[in-house]
């Protein structure tokens, strides 16, 4: 019998197969479909054009609305935040999660819609971070109606890529780190395009199940399709923690599975990385752009908001102010992770070091606040960094983890963030 990868063997489940192989369409019913408000104006229009009146399965809709948490007057979020709100109201979803509620990200993790073996539709390539509980991100952008019509979408069966993870982060490394790293190595010659990327290694016990949705969540940049970790014991804690009485299956790659590449990392070897724009593949050590001035730092996105996130800007803001010259904002991912960033005393620590702190969405990483005038220079944990993404085509972006991002806001400069930890 052929060995098999964790992708094949949830595209067999979902499609009703024994098995499948790379290459192969297939027919798949999908576990839920999540979608978000940027994109509904276009699906709207789809469905109305197709005569669509009822879903067939309410229950499987996850509808978010995180890009425009804060619809600005003047703005047409705001509208479609009432049709998105009332179309789900027909039809009877009430998977529904307003602004606020965070990204679709952690809104499918904390809610526990992603457990492992499922199979999620969605319009975005960076949902692949609920891979961390092993669930598998299939991206269909305006398909995702297709899969709310009919239950079912087709799809080619990927090919997979395997990243062997070995040690420990060292002190001051973050998993943004890592991740940039292996943008740098991987994109340029294109060995992920198309992959299911699997992490595998004892290097993925020592990370959190944090650091893991942030790696996921920034792998689209080297032209993967999707990504996933097979669960340990804390990612099986946290699913059964959240899942209720839901089904869930542990799927795992059987032993000489096929794999299209294979990179090895040893985690104790990577240093704080920063990512030089207009390229998101532009990493390089953090001292080659030391000294860079900044004008505004901005933590948050999905590769850089979460609770751990939030604790690492702690870490270097805890007692020191953000440099006059420069603006701080920061983002919690969630609801929940607001509230525990409040419980920790965290919101403190950023408002007294003169940081912003916003509600939970993509802000600024989407460009929809932050916004950079001419020439100005960021640095920021979003994940893209091309001309224009967040204002003026010639302001720049330096992409980074929240522990060098912070670090830079204080000195005004981008900054080495050994250089301010105890």
């Amino acid at each position: 019998m052929t060995a098999r990868t964790i992708a094949q063997k949830i595209i067999a489940r979902a499609a009703g197969r024994d098995a499948v192989d790379v290459g192969d369409y297939v027919t798949v019913t999908p576990d839920y479909v999540a979608c978000q408000e940027l994109f509904w104006p276009g699906h709207k229009r789809n469905l109305e054009r197709i005569g669509v009146d009822r879903i067939p399965r309410p229950d499987k809709a996850v509808m978010v609305v995180d890009h425009s948490t804060s619809a600005a007057m003047g703005s047409h979020h705001h509208e479609t935040h009432r049709t998105l709100r009332d179309w789900c109201t027909r039809q009877g979803i009430e998977n529904f999660f307003g602004p606020g509620n965070g990204l679709r990200h952690l809104v499918l993790t904390e809610h526990g819609f992603a457990r492992p073996g499922t199979l999620i539709f969605s319009d975005e390539g960076n949902i692949a971070s609920i891979g961390a509980l092993g669930a598998l991100n299939i991206p269909i952008s305006t398909e995702v109606i297709v899969a709310l019509i009919q239950d079912s979408n087709w799809l080619a069966v990927p090919p997979s890529a395997r990243i062997t993870l070995t040690g420990r982060l060292g002190f001051g490394v973050t998993a943004r780190d890592l991740i940039q790293a292996i943008l740098r190595d991987a994109t340029p010659d294109g060995r992920l395009l198309q992959c299911c990327v699997e992490f595998d290694g004892d290097g993925v016990s020592s990370l959190s199940l944090d650091d893991r949705q942030t790696i996921l969540a920034s792998l689209f940049h080297s032209g993967a399709y999707t990504g996933i970790m097979e669960p340990d014991a804390a990612a099986l804690d946290y699913v059964r923690a959240r899942a209720g009485d839901r089904p869930w299956q542990m799927v795992r790659a059987d032993p000489g599975a096929d794999y299209m590449a294979r990179m090895t990392y040893d985690l104790g070897a990577i240093a704080p990385m920063v990512t030089v724009p207009p390229d998101a593949h532009g990493a390089v050590p953090v001292a080659e752009a030391a000294g860079q001035h900044i004008d505004q730092a901005s933590i948050g996105s999905c590769a850089g908001n979460r609770i751990e996130d939030m604790r690492d800007a702690a870490r270097i803001l805890r007692g020191r102010q953000v440099a006059p010259h420069v603006t701080l904002y920061i983002t919690p991912g969630s609801r929940e992770v607001y509230a525990t960033a409040a419980r920790e005393g965290l919101l403190e620590v950023f408002a007294e070091s003169g940081a912003a702190v916003l509600a939970p969405g993509c802000t600024t990483c989407w460009g929809y606040q932050g916004v950079l005038n001419d020439n100005e220079v960021s640095i920021s944990t979003q994940q893209f960094n091309y001309q224009g993404r967040n204002g003026a085509r010639t302001s720049r972006v330096f992409l980074a983890g929240p522990l060098t991002v912070a670090a830079s806001a204080i000195a005004g400069r981008i900054t080495d963030p050994r250089e301010m930890l105890p």
